[in-house]
């Protein structure tokens, strides 16, 4: 057998041989449990989206949340309360997407849908600022 089942490893049956002694590269510092920028990104599930990078943010700047559709269930609502009361979290971000399965791969109805979860963030907890956008994968841009 030419493979093995062993995750994200090789993928030779045969013995690993021992890789060359690299120098232990310097530790950095540990990110905080709170995020850096107070802030919570809700976007969608999409194996196409890197939420962080299309965002120009970096590990430890955000909280990230992720469904199908970006949606703004309950279990979102109380993940969001969370990071607000305990994380410091000040404002969230519903970020669509241009082709979104969830969605019929219609951008306008993914646009809209991302626009009403913001409103619903902003009724359940109105402290919390919530605003909304359309991430277009064509471009890599947000609107």
């Amino acid at each position: 057998m030419a493979f093995s089942w062993e995750p994200f490893g090789r993928t030779s049956l045969e013995p690993a041989t021992a890789p060359e002694q690299e120098a232990a590269p310097e530790p950095e510092a540990p990110l905080g449990r709170k995020p850096a920028r107070a802030l919570a990104i809700l976007t969608c599930m999409d194996c196409r989206i890197d939420p962080l990078d299309a965002l120009g943010l970096s590990l430890g700047d955000a909280v990230v949340l992720r469904n199908a559709g970006a949606q703004v269930s309950d279990d979102v609502l109380r993940s969001l309360q969370m990071a607000h009361e305990v994380l410091g979290v000040r404002t969230v971000h519903v970020i669509g997407h241009t082709d979104c399965a969830a969605h019929g791969g219609d951008a306008q109805v993914a646009a809209n849908e991302a626009a009403n979860g913001a409103d619903r963030i902003r009724g359940v907890i109105p402290s919390l600022q919530a605003r909304s956008g359309l991430l277009d994968l064509q471009t890599g841009t947000v609107r």
